[in-house]
Protein backbone atom coordinates (compact mmCIF):
# COMPACT_ATOMS: atom_id res chain seq x y z
CA UNK A 1 0.00 0.00 0.00
CA UNK A 2 2.33 2.56 0.74
CA UNK A 3 4.44 2.09 -2.65
CA UNK A 4 1.72 2.54 -4.37
CA UNK A 5 1.47 6.63 -2.19
CA UNK A 6 5.41 6.34 -2.36
CA UNK A 7 6.56 4.87 -6.00
CA UNK A 8 9.77 6.67 -5.33
CA UNK A 9 10.46 4.71 -2.08
CA UNK A 10 10.84 1.38 -4.12
CA UNK A 11 15.16 0.51 -3.55
CA UNK A 12 13.87 0.55 0.18
CA UNK A 13 12.46 -1.59 2.22
CA UNK A 14 10.00 0.12 4.80
CA UNK A 15 9.99 -1.33 8.50
CA UNK A 16 7.99 0.89 10.53
CA UNK A 17 5.80 3.80 9.93
CA UNK A 18 5.21 6.01 12.85
CA UNK A 19 2.69 8.56 12.76
CA UNK A 20 3.32 12.06 15.09
CA UNK A 21 1.37 14.84 15.54
CA UNK A 22 3.31 17.05 13.35
CA UNK A 23 5.54 14.65 11.19
CA UNK A 24 5.25 11.27 9.49
CA UNK A 25 7.98 9.14 10.10
CA UNK A 26 8.80 6.16 7.55
CA UNK A 27 12.06 3.72 9.21
CA UNK A 28 13.32 2.44 5.85
CA UNK A 29 16.53 0.23 5.14
CA UNK A 30 18.02 -0.40 1.28
CA UNK A 31 16.86 -3.80 -0.33
CA UNK A 32 19.94 -4.09 -2.24
CA UNK A 33 22.79 -6.43 -0.97
CA UNK A 34 25.78 -4.58 -2.58
CA UNK A 35 26.78 -1.15 -3.15
CA UNK A 36 29.11 0.38 -5.65
CA UNK A 37 32.02 2.93 -5.07
CA UNK A 38 32.59 5.76 -6.87
CA UNK A 39 35.56 4.21 -8.54
CA UNK A 40 33.31 2.08 -10.16
CA UNK A 41 34.11 -1.82 -7.91
CA UNK A 42 31.32 -3.55 -6.30
CA UNK A 43 31.43 -4.56 -2.63
CA UNK A 44 29.20 -6.30 0.21
CA UNK A 45 31.62 -5.82 2.91
CA UNK A 46 29.92 -3.96 5.27
CA UNK A 47 32.28 -1.63 7.52
CA UNK A 48 29.42 0.22 9.83
CA UNK A 49 25.70 1.52 9.62
CA UNK A 50 24.52 5.51 10.62
CA UNK A 51 20.62 6.50 10.33
CA UNK A 52 20.17 9.38 7.72
CA UNK A 53 17.14 11.35 7.46
CA UNK A 54 15.47 13.10 4.54
CA UNK A 55 12.48 15.10 4.58
CA UNK A 56 10.27 14.30 1.62
CA UNK A 57 7.01 15.85 -0.08
CA UNK A 58 3.99 16.51 2.22
CA UNK A 59 1.07 13.86 2.68
CA UNK A 60 -1.93 14.84 4.60
CA UNK A 61 -1.02 17.91 5.31
CA UNK A 62 1.98 16.38 7.32
CA UNK A 63 5.96 16.48 7.00
CA UNK A 64 7.38 13.38 5.81
CA UNK A 65 10.92 12.30 7.32
CA UNK A 66 12.43 8.71 5.92
CA UNK A 67 14.84 7.49 8.42
CA UNK A 68 17.31 5.54 6.08
CA UNK A 69 19.26 2.77 7.84
CA UNK A 70 22.52 3.73 5.45
CA UNK A 71 25.42 0.94 5.57
CA UNK A 72 29.36 2.12 5.26
CA UNK A 73 30.70 -0.56 2.52
CA UNK A 74 34.92 -1.61 2.41
CA UNK A 75 36.24 -1.14 -1.02
CA UNK A 76 37.64 -4.37 -2.79
CA UNK A 77 39.67 -2.10 -4.74
CA UNK A 78 43.58 -1.91 -3.48
CA UNK A 79 43.86 1.41 -5.56
CA UNK A 80 40.70 2.94 -4.76
CA UNK A 81 41.56 6.18 -2.51
CA UNK A 82 38.42 5.28 -0.90
CA UNK A 83 38.50 2.48 1.72
CA UNK A 84 34.86 2.80 2.72
CA UNK A 85 32.13 3.88 1.68
CA UNK A 86 28.60 4.84 1.97
CA UNK A 87 25.43 3.52 -0.01
CA UNK A 88 23.52 5.77 -2.15
CA UNK A 89 19.75 5.00 -3.01
CA UNK A 90 19.93 6.07 -7.01
CA UNK A 91 16.73 8.41 -7.80
CA UNK A 92 15.87 9.38 -3.46
CA UNK A 93 19.57 10.10 -1.74
CA UNK A 94 23.01 12.41 -3.05
CA UNK A 95 25.66 12.85 -0.84
CA UNK A 96 24.95 15.32 1.79
CA UNK A 97 21.34 15.98 1.00
CA UNK A 98 18.86 16.60 3.46
CA UNK A 99 15.78 16.22 0.97
CA UNK A 100 14.09 14.02 -1.78
CA UNK A 101 14.56 14.77 -5.20
CA UNK A 102 11.46 15.24 -5.60
CA UNK A 103 10.92 17.40 -2.40
CA UNK A 104 13.61 19.35 -4.05
CA UNK A 105 11.86 20.24 -7.14
CA UNK A 106 8.62 20.84 -5.17
CA UNK A 107 10.35 23.41 -3.28
CA UNK A 108 12.11 25.07 -6.55
CA UNK A 109 9.04 25.50 -8.14
CA UNK A 110 7.68 27.43 -5.37
CA UNK A 111 10.96 29.30 -5.15
CA UNK A 112 10.55 30.52 -8.87
CA UNK A 113 6.64 31.77 -8.62
CA UNK A 114 6.92 33.27 -5.51
CA UNK A 115 10.39 33.93 -3.66
CA UNK A 116 11.37 34.43 -0.17
CA UNK A 117 8.98 34.87 2.25
CA UNK A 118 5.80 34.11 0.11
CA UNK A 119 7.07 31.00 -1.42
CA UNK A 120 8.09 29.83 2.97
CA UNK A 121 4.66 30.85 4.21
CA UNK A 122 2.74 28.86 0.96
CA UNK A 123 5.04 25.76 1.74
CA UNK A 124 4.11 26.18 5.39
CA UNK A 125 0.31 25.97 4.11
CA UNK A 126 0.95 22.44 2.24
CA UNK A 127 2.60 21.19 4.91
CA UNK A 128 6.43 21.67 4.26
CA UNK A 129 8.55 23.56 6.33
CA UNK A 130 10.94 25.55 4.51
CA UNK A 131 12.42 28.56 5.12
CA UNK A 132 12.86 31.73 2.89
CA UNK A 133 16.59 31.27 2.17
CA UNK A 134 16.74 27.66 1.11
CA UNK A 135 13.83 28.93 -1.39
CA UNK A 136 16.01 31.57 -2.48
CA UNK A 137 19.02 29.24 -2.98
CA UNK A 138 17.44 26.46 -4.58
CA UNK A 139 16.35 29.17 -7.16
CA UNK A 140 19.85 30.26 -7.39
CA UNK A 141 21.00 27.05 -7.65
CA UNK A 142 19.33 26.46 -11.13
CA UNK A 143 20.93 26.99 -14.52
CA UNK A 144 20.38 30.07 -16.49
Amino acid sequence: MLLELFPHLSALLIEEVQRRPDQVMLRTRARATTAICRCGQGSARVHGRYVRRLRDVAAGGLNVVIEICIRRFRCANPACPAVTFAEQIVGLTTPHSRHTPLLRGVLTQIGLALAGRAGARLAAAIGIRAGRDTLLRLVRALPE
